[in-house]
């Protein structure tokens, strides 16, 4: 297929990612338990540092709220994301309407609402600013720089 026809069916692939982790196709959330996981699965940054999501070997691009990668469960110092993976925690932030987000793998990750609360029973006050004591590593908790840039391929 002509590379350029290719390109322009990424770019109207209609794919948006809410700030909740909700996927919508064109306006319509996308429901099925099935499909909503194997798009999680295929998130990944495109050869031009934009968001994408895989589904086999085809993809397209992906409208991205807030965050493209969510956090669903926490275990220790691990974070396990929307797609089923693990990583270890690199840092924690806060952002607006107190959303935390993790920073895995170098990407930022939302806290899912749930993950979230999980967390209340660790989070203090220390000094003015917030920690989070998982496992017997503490986070500073740190103001969110906010969505993540395009990144360059280079």
């Amino acid at each position: 297929m002509d590379e350029a026809l290719l390109e322009k069916l990424r770019e109207s692939s209609g794919l948006r990612l809410d700030k909740e982790g909700r996927f919508w196709h064109r306006g319509t959330p996308i429901e099925h338990a099935r499909t909503v996981a194997a798009l999680h699965q295929g998130i990944h940054r495109a050869p031009n540092g934009r968001w994408a999501t895989r589904i086999g070997k085809e993809w397209g691009y992906l409208d991205v709220e807030d965050a493209a990668l969510f956090v669903r469960r926490i275990d220790g110092s691990q974070a396990q994301l929307a797609s089923g993976e693990w990583a270890e925690i690199e840092s924690l932030s806060i952002g607006a309407d107190d959303a935390l987000y993790a920073r895995v793998r170098g990407e930022r990750a939302r806290l899912t609402r749930g993950t979230q609360f999980s967390l209340a029973s660790a989070l203090r006050e220390e000094n003015g600013s917030f920690e989070i004591d998982l496992a017997g590593t503490t986070y500073r908790v740190s103001p969110d720089t906010g969505p993540e840039p395009v990144r360059s391929s280079g």
